[in-house]
């Protein structure tokens, strides 16, 4: 690891760049380079190369890599796909260490030809040992070293800051850098890694997580092709008191698409990125507007250590507004203890102060001051928000020194594990003043927008209260008699495949999960005996590997409640199979159970991050509602409990509005044995479903279950 963060650290600060196919077109990118490094300070050699140029920019031009002055270090090609792997190879011969490639060409749409040059471009890269960032890509861009292989004449100048950027896209690195610099931050490192063939999002995470001044990284993914690596990055990252924020799109589409079980079509790359990688301390949001304002706060404070706000405001209009809001984002707004109110009454001089608090109207910097630090100081709070506008200029200065004041209260909350921020009502655009006032408070966050700031604020506090994974997140399969027998029944299939309930049953059972009582049969007769022994009523199903939801083929017959009964469904089942043109495996006459809640448990394999545990509420509507939570496969009883009250169903199970309450111990022990069998199995579990799983006030039970093995070694 050691050797790979060193690499990226030279890439970062290289003692001269080389702009290989230089040109003075306008608008070449080449010229956009030269000038961003002349205009940010590079302090070292910057030589074009062009072997029909002798000079170009009022500068000596090379016509190859050996004419230069000296050895070249990190190379900007500019040159189209085909030459670029020459290129390469020179620069290797050379003793180039780094190189930025912008080409595109190298299989990104997938065409034969395009893939064929990415692979050369793999090998060249491992041939030469140089740390490539790209292809398809904008470069990099180091504050501390002035440098910037980004070509863009608008590029805002890095500097050290608290903020790196790391992404796949080229033009959104630029739009993020501008936004981080509006919140009046600097960007002191930045890399668009596009294709990934060279640097992955995992080796910059891993070198910033050795950056002492770096606080927050804010990620845009489009794929993790290097899942066990980029989660052990963002792990060190997070120990290092690094905070990594990412906005995830694509790459599992196609396979929800493709899914045999209703899982996949409720599991998206999003919920099962969020679902691992969170696990490794990692903060998904929807949107780049979400995630630029959780910089704003994680550049300046921690993690919150707690959930629980007060919100001080001076309108009542406002007051009402902060209430809803907060209820529509989740946010828990603190009750205050008597001691609380009675003091902030008495400082504001109100009979009765309650949460969220509103002065009426701007209050004098002493008694400001002083609700702040009641708010500070209340073990009840955790986490204080002020709403406060940026003053236009300098003709009303009255809140001035109120916000002034947060500065120092901000820093005396750290200091106690607490949290003090700023919030604008609405979304404003601040004048030169302003921001110079702004300047003033550097320690304190100052989000945009009521609903919004207290969304962040209450996702970054969920964030610090998630547990981080302590084990290896990649482990190979079990080997045991149990794992063995099923990865031989998997290497039979050519494709994944579903198996029928008995089979899928049998082997949830052997990861602890229970079953009711049941008997496979294989005609009429034998269903009536195996009712008589069970105990009427009962339900007869259908079993074929080739119906996988047999309740929507009207193969599942319920309430039987004699012999008579079930001979009759069974010639029913046997009849509707038959006119499908389908083979049954027999029939499953099973004990009918009543009394519980029926929830949903499931396995997802996601393209990138591999299996992801789900739990929602269950029954014929799951996929209509989606009340469903997800888990890496590694979780445990208390990441079950925590996913199960994440949901509807989780309510209802408390005994919601008089129901029964449901077993939530045997529920969450049925949640470890199914990540266990995603877990111990490893590839060769495509997805799960137990649907219905019966919560009972005594145990849990699972009617009925789908399992969709693939063949060993599959790809991801």
């Amino acid at each position: 690891m050691t050797h790979r963060t060193d690499a990226i650290g030279h890439l970062f600060h290289p003692t001269n760049v080389v702009l290989v196919g230089a040109s003075d077109r306008p608008g070449h990118w080449s010229q956009r380079v030269y000038d961003n490094l002349k205009r940010f300070g590079f302090a070292g050699k910057v030589f074009p190369v062009n072997p029909n140029r002798n000079d170009i920019w009022g500068t000596p031009c090379y016509p190859k890599l050996e004419a230069l002055p000296e050895g070249p270090d990190h190379l900007a090609i500019f040159t189209p796909a085909e030459t670029t792997i020459k290129i390469l190879e020179d620069g290797g011969a050379a003793g180039a260490r780094s190189a930025t490639v912008y080409a595109a060409g190298f299989g990104e749409g997938g065409d034969p030809d395009g893939r064929r040059r990415g692979a050369q471009l793999r090998d060249a890269i491992a041939r030469t040992g140089i740390t490539v960032i790209g292809p398809t890509c904008m470069g990099a861009a180091c504050g501390a070293a002035n440098f910037s292989t980004v070509p863009d004449e608008s590029l805002q100048r890095p500097m050290p800051s608290p903020v790196a950027i790391a992404v796949q896209s080229g033009a959104m690195a630029t739009v993020i850098n501008r936004a981080i610099n509006d919140l009046g931050l600097k960007t002191g490192y930045l890399a668009s890694c596009g294709s990934q063939l060279g640097c992955r999002i995992s080796d910059f995470i891993d070198y910033f997580a050795t950056v002492p001044e770096l606080r927050v990284i804010l990620c845009y993914i489009e794929g993790v092709p290097d899942a066990a690596h980029f989660l052990e990055a963002a792990r060190r990252a997070r120990a290092n008191g690094k905070t990594i924020v990412a906005v995830k799109v694509g790459a599992s589409e196609a396979s929800r698409a493709a899914a045999l079980a209703h899982t996949g079509s409720l599991a998206g790359s999003a919920e099962a990125f969020d679902a691992v990688a969170g696990s490794a301390g990692v903060i998904l949001f929807n949107s780049f507007e979400d995630a630029i304002e959780a910089v704003e706060f994680l550049a300046r404070l921690p993690l919150p250590r707690g959930h629980r706000m007060a919100v001080m405001s001076n309108s009542g209009a406002l007051r009402s507004l902060i209430t809803e809001a907060a209820e529509r984002s989740g946010a828990t707004l603190a009750t205050l203890s008597d001691a609380t109110a009675a003091s902030i009454g008495a400082i504001l001089e109100q009979p009765k102060a309650s949460n969220p608090l509103d002065t009426i109207r701007t209050i004098p910097e002493k008694q400001y001051r002083a609700c702040l630090d009641t708010l500070v100081d209340a073990p009840e709070i955790d986490i204080v928000l002020a709403a406060e506008d940026l003053p236009v200029d300098n003709s009303v200065d009255r809140r001035l020194g109120n916000l002034l004041s947060t500065e120092d209260i901000s820093r005396r909350a750290e200091s106690v594990g607490k949290t003090l921020a700023v919030f604008t009502p609405l979304l404003a655009s601040p004048t030169d003043y302003g921001r110079a006032v702004r300047e003033k408070i550097s320690h304190v966050p100052m989000l945009r927008g009521t609903e919004r700031a207290l969304r962040i604020v209450s996702a970054l506090a969920r964030a610090g209260a998630r547990p981080i994974h302590a084990g290896p997140f990649v482990t190979p399969p079990a080997d045991t008699e149990l794992v063995r027998r099923w990865r031989a029944r998997a290497a039979t299939l050519d494709r994944p495949t579903a198996l029928n309930e008995v089979e899928s049953k049998t082997l949830l059972a052997e990861f602890s999960i229970p079953l009711p009582p049941e008997q496979l049969v294989s005609n009429a007769q034998e269903a009536a005996a195996a009712a008589q022994a069970i105990g009427f009523p009962v339900v007869l199903k259908a079993v074929s590997a080739a119906l996988p939801h047999k309740s929507d083929a009207g193969l599942v017959c319920l309430n039987l409640a004699d012999a008579d009964a079930v001979r009759q469904a069974a010639a029913t089942i046997a009849g509707r199979a038959s006119s499908m043109g389908i083979t049954l495996d027999g029939m499953l006459v099973a004990q009918q159970v009543s009394g519980g809640t029926e929830v949903v448990l499931g396995v997802q394999r996601d393209v990138e991050m591999g299996p992801v545990i789900m739990f929602g509420m269950g029954g014929v509507l799951v996929e209509l509602f989606k009340d469903v939570r997800f888990a890496p496969a590694t979780l445990d009883r208390e990441q079950a409990r925590t996913m199960v009250r994440a949901t509807r169903a989780g309510a209802m199970l408390d005994g919601f509005r008089g129901r029964k309450p449901g077993d939530i111990d045997a529920l969450c022990d049925a949640l470890v044995g199914l990540g266990r069998l995603a877990h111990d199995l490893g590839d060769v579990i495509e997805a799960v479903d137990v649907n219905p799983l019966l919560v009972r006030e005594q145990g849990v039970v699972a009617l009925d279950a789908l399992v969709v093995l693939r063949p060993p070694g599959a790809g991801q």
